[in-house]
């Protein structure tokens, strides 16, 4: 089960690293600037690739090594290298992330706002309050 779990994380941070893992709802990063657009996808996830890569590399070598020892030092063994590969993983996800949100702020400084359109400003059509009080009134 470690060994399958190490490879998925080898092809995962592989593909992240490369910026060839395509956006999708159940791999990757959850964060909300990430799902922005593509080039914050492909940033972050090529900040957190590494990592992920390390990840595996712990996965693969705990499997490995506790498929030679005996079974309390195996199973000593194989949860310290999943615990590295959860540190590992925790950073990955941590720096990837801090970049999508790091290219978010820098977006916003730019003048682009929350929900803008990047130069199309239409003018907003101007509200009257007291027609608006009146009709309230002759309820």
């Amino acid at each position: 089960m470690v060994l399958i779990l190490a490879a998925a994380l080898l092809v995962v941070g592989g593909l992240a690293t490369a910026r060839r893992l395509p956006g999708n709802p159940l791999i990757g990063l959850k964060v909300p600037e990430v799902r922005k657009s593509k080039e914050a996808w492909d940033v972050s996830h090529a900040v957190a690739g590494p990592m992920w890569v390390a990840a595996g590399v712990s996965l693969l070598f705990g499997g490995l090594v506790g498929l030679r020892l005996s079974t309390l030092l195996a199973l000593i063994f194989l949860a310290l290298t999943i615990f590295v590969a959860a540190v590992f993983l925790g950073i990955g996800a941590n720096n990837g992330a801090k970049a999508a949100h790091l290219m978010d702020r820098q977006h916003k400084d730019e003048g682009c706002g929350e929900d803008c359109n990047c130069g199309s400003e239409e003018p907003k059509p101007e509200v009257d309050v007291a027609a608006l009080r009146k009709a309230m009134n002759q309820r």
